[in-house]
């Protein structure tokens, strides 16, 4: 009885978090912006790139961050947005609602909030997930 229970509570594990995977809502919050994100570890950092994947993974990956800017390409599950206003795009979010880009436009201006997973550089956005638009 007992492994039958403890067989369900790691099933209900798996069926909230995914396979393996962490509650986002648990992941805490930054205040970062774009900017400072990417002077301290992406395109613009100095630093190794070691060490700017050591600072990446503790102050950045699997965070909530809340940033703005232009819609350059959306689809109706992800979008890409230029936040410094220039050319190319910073960021690139996977939506929590799988519809949540539908009715966006190029050129909309949005907020999003979204969880932190990959670091940007030069030529690559950073990445999220679970994005919100916020209004």
């Amino acid at each position: 009885m007992k492994k039958e229970i403890l067989f369900c509570l790691i099933g209900a594990t798996f069926l909230f978090t995914g396979c393996g995977g962490t509650d986002p809502s648990k992941f805490p919050t930054s205040n970062l912006t774009y900017f400072e994100a990417e002077n301290e570890v992406g395109g613009h950092s100095k630093l190794s790139d070691d060490k700017k994947e050591d600072i990446f993974n503790s102050k950045y990956k699997n965070h909530w961050f809340l940033w703005e800017g232009e819609v350059l390409f959306a689809e109706s599950d992800n979008a890409s947005i230029n936040i410094d206003g220039i050319g190319i795009q910073d960021l690139q979010i996977d939506f929590a609602n799988e519809k949540a880009g539908y009715n966006l436009r190029k050129g909309d201006h949005i907020k999003v909030r979204f969880v932190m997973t990959s670091l940007g550089g030069n030529f690559l956005p950073f990445g999220g997930e679970h994005a919100t638009v916020i209004p």
